[in-house]
C-alpha cells in the first residue's frame, strides 16, 4: 500500500534502535497496536515502514544508500526514543534520523505542518519509553531545533525507568498512572491531524512514477539505509589572491559531462542554490551529514545525497555529475588524508573532489569553493593532509575560501549570503575619500573626539547613524564606501546595532569583492563589547581602548595606502 500522496512511499517510517524491542518485543507489539488504533480512527489504509530484523546496522561491505533512500521519502517519522536512541553513532541516528530530518527540510511539505485546527505540529513524532539522559535531551532539542514534545510510554514508579507496556493496563487498573491505550490514541491522533493537514496542500504538478504496491505493514530485513541528504553562512572566510600553482598531480579526470546536464558557465539552476558536498573521510561523515542539513535549512540543495561508490571510475563520473550541477563546492577536511586511488597513492579522494572543483571555478566565474578544515586538535595530522591543506592555502583566489567557521550553520549562512550577494557597485580607480567614519548616535561624544583627532591628519567623510531611518544609512554607506579608501565602523555603547549593520554592509558591497576594506572596532568597555566581532573577507575587527581607537584607525590606513 503506497503512501497517501503520490510523491511519497509511506505514510509512517519507524525509527529505533533494535536493542529496544527487547527483551519482549516492544516496539513490535507497540507498531501492531497502533495499525490497528489507526484503523480504527482514519478512512483507508494507512502504510507503514517497520524493519523488525534483530540487526543494528550494516557491515562495513554493504552499501548504505540505495534501499532505504525510497523508504525514508515518508510523510511521518515516528523515532522510538529509548536510553541508547542518541548515540550519534548509531545506524539508526545517522541513517534514519537525520536523513529524514534533511529530507523533510528540503521536500515540499516542509518539516512543520498547519493543522485544520490552526495549531502547528512537527512530522517528527517522538515517541518516548525511557527518562532520558539531560545529554541526550539537549541532543535532541538541538538537532530538533525546538524542545522535545513526545508522547511518553514510560512507566511511572519511583526508581523505575522502563517502557510502559499494553498489560499494564490490565495488571494495574487502578493506578493512578499513564493509561497505555490512551497514549496510543494520542499518538493514532497525531498521525490523523498531520495526514489531513497534508491532504489538504495540492499535489505537485508533475506527480512522480507510481510506486510498485507494498504491503500496508513493511516487516523486511534491514536493507542497506541511504545516505543522508546532509549540511553550510559568511563567516570566517579567509580569502586571498595567490600566485597561479601547479595543482597536485590527480588521477586522470572522468569523461566530460555530457553537455545536457552543465549549466551554462555561472547559471544558477532551476531549482535554486545548489551546494557540492563531496564525501569525507571516515572520521567526518557526521561532522558532513551536519553541514548537508544546515546547507538545507539555509535553502539550499546538497549533492550528491547517495553513499560514496566503492568503484573509482563510478566516484569519479559522481564528482564530475555533481559539479556540473552546483553552484559552489564545500570541501569539509580534517586530520585524515583519506582513501587514495589505488593507481595514485599520492591522491586522496577528498583531494580529487577539490582539484575537479578547482577546474570547474577556473571556467565558471560565478562558481565558488569554501574549505572548512576542522582538525581534532588532540589528534596528530597525516603528513600527506598537513601537505594538502597547506597547498590550498597557498592558491587561494577570489573563488576560493578557507574558513574554520565554528559551526556548521554559521558556514551555511555564510555560503548562501556569499552566493546571493549583490555585485560591488562599479568604482573608479581613483577613491573620493580617506576614511568614511560611521557611528551609532548613541556614541556621539566618543565618535567625536575621535574623529577630531584624525581629522588633523587625513580628510574624513563622517557619517551619525540616527535611529530613525536605519535603511536609508545603509543606502548611503553602500553607496560612499567603494568611493572611500577605508570604511571604519566604530561603536561603544550600540554593539547590538553595530554587528549586525556591518554584516549588511559587507554583503551589500560586495563582501570578499569589495575594494574597500572595512575596520570594525569598538572600545573595550563596556566589557561585554570584547565579544562582538566580525571575521570576513576585507574585514578588520578590533576591540581597543578609546585613544587605541584612532591609533588603530590610523595604523590600518597606513597599512592600506602603503603596503610596503
Amino acid at each position: 500500500m503506497p503512501a497517501r500522496l503520490p510523491d511519497f512511499e509511506y505514510d509512517i517510517f519507524i525509527s529505533y534502535r533494535h536493542n529496544a524491542n527487547l527483551p519482549d518485543g516492544w516496539v513490535t507489539e507497540f507498531v501492531t497496536l497502533l495499525q490497528e488504533e489507526l484503523a480504527g480512527n482514519i478512512k483507508g489504509n494507512i502504510s507503514i515502514y517497520f524493519d523488525k530484523d534483530h540487526k543494528d546496522g550494516l557491515g562495513d561491505n554493504h552499501l548504505v544508500g540505495p534501499s532505504l533512500a525510497h523508504r525514508l521519502r515518508s510523510l511521518i517519522l515516528i523515532p522510538v526514543i529509548s536510553r541508547t536512541y542518541c548515540d550519534t553513532e548509531r545506524f539508526s541516528w545517522q541513517h534514519e534520523f537525520l536523513p529524514f530530518l534533511a529530507q523533510a527540510q528540503a521536500d515540499r511539505l516542509g518539516l512543520t505542518q498547519t493543522l485544520l485546527s490552526r495549531n502547528v505540529s512537527s512530522r517528527v513524532l517522538p515517541v518516548r519509553i525511557h527518562n532520558l539522559d539531560p545529554a541526550d535531551e539537549q541532543l535532541l532539542e538541538k538537532t530538533l531545533n525546538s524542545p522535545l514534545r513526545s508522547i511518553d510510554f514510560v512507566y511511572d514508579d519511583a526508581g523505575v525507568n522502563r517502557p510502559l507496556r499494553a498489560k499494564d493496563d490490565d495488571l494495574f487498573p487502578s493506578a493512578g498512572g499513564p493509561r497505555y491505550r490512551n497514549k496510543l490514541s494520542l499518538v493514532a491522533n497525531a498521525v490523523k491531524d498531520l495526514l489531513e493537514a497534508m491532504q489538504q496542500l495540492p499535489l505537485p504538478t508533475a506527480a512522480p512514477a507510481a510506486v510498485a504496491p507494498a504491503a500496508e505493514t513493511a516487516l523486511a530485513a534491514p536493507a542497506p539505509a541511504a545516505a543522508p541528504a546532509t549540511e553550510a553562512f559568511p563567516a570566517p572566510l579567509a580569502a586571498s589572491p595567490a600566485p597561479a600553482t601547479a595543482p597536485a598531480p590527480v588521477p586522470a579526470a572522468a569523461p566530460p559531462v555530457p553537455a545536457a546536464t552543465s549549466p551554462a558557465a555561472g547559471a544558477a539552476p532551476a531549482a535554486g542554490l545548489v551546494a557540492f558536498l563531496p564525501w569525507a573521510s571516515k572520521e567526518l561523515v557526521a561532522r558532513r551529514e551536519e553541514l548537508a542539513q544546515a546547507c538545507t535549512r539555509a535553502g539550499m540543495r546538497v549533492v550528491p545525497n547517495t553513499d560514496c561508490p566503492l568503484d573509482e571510475d563510478e566516484f569519479r563520473r559522481r564528482i564530475q555529475e555533481g559539479l556540473a550541477t552546483a553552484d559552489c563546492a564545500l570541501h569539509l577536511l580534517g586530520n585524515k588524508f583519506g582513501r587514495r586511488f589505488e593507481e595514485e597513492a599520492s591522491c586522496s579522494l577528498p583531494m580529487y573532489a577539490y582539484q575537479e572543483a578547482r577546474r570547474q571555478a577556473a571556467g565558471r566565474p560565478a562558481f565558488r569553493q569554501f574549505v572548512w578544515y576542522r582538525p581534532d586538535e588532540t589528534q596528530p595530522i597525516d603528513p600527506d593532509q598537513q601537505a594538502f591543506v597547506n597547498a590550498i592555502r597557498n592558491e587561494l583566489t577570489a573563488q576560493c575560501v578557507f574558513t574554520n567557521s565554528p559551526s556548521a550553520l554559521q558556514l551555511a549562512a555564510d555560503v548562501r549570503s556569499t552566493l546571493e550577494q549583490a555585485p560591488a557597485p562599479p568604482v573608479s580607480p581613483d577613491k573620493e575619500n580617506d576614511i568614511f567614519f560611521i557611528f551609532n548616535n548613541l556614541d556621539s561624544e566618543e565618535a567625536n573626539a575621535i574623529t577630531d583627532r584624525l581629522s588633523t591628519e587625513f580628510p574624513l567623510e563622517i557619517l551619525t547613524v540616527k535611529p530613525d531611518s536605519d535603511d536609508r544609512y545603509k543606502d548611503i554607506t553602500v553607496r560612499t564606501i567603494p568611493r572611500s579608501k577605508l570604511a571604519v565602523v566604530y561603536f561603544k555603547h550600540s554593539a547590538d546595532w553595530a554587528l549586525p549593520f556591518v554584516k549588511q554592509v559587507w554583503r551589500l558591497v560586495g563582501g570578499a569583492s569589495s575594494t574597500t576594506p572595512i575596520l570594525f572596532v569598538g572600545e573595550d568597555d563596556p566589557e561585554d563589547n570584547r565579544m562582538q566581532g566580525f571575521k570576513a573577507p576585507k574585514v578588520i575587527s578590533r576591540i581597543e581602548p578609546h585613544l587605541g581607537v584612532s591609533e588603530e584607525v590610523r595604523r590600518v590606513f597606513q597599512q592600506i595606502t602603503n603596503p610596503s
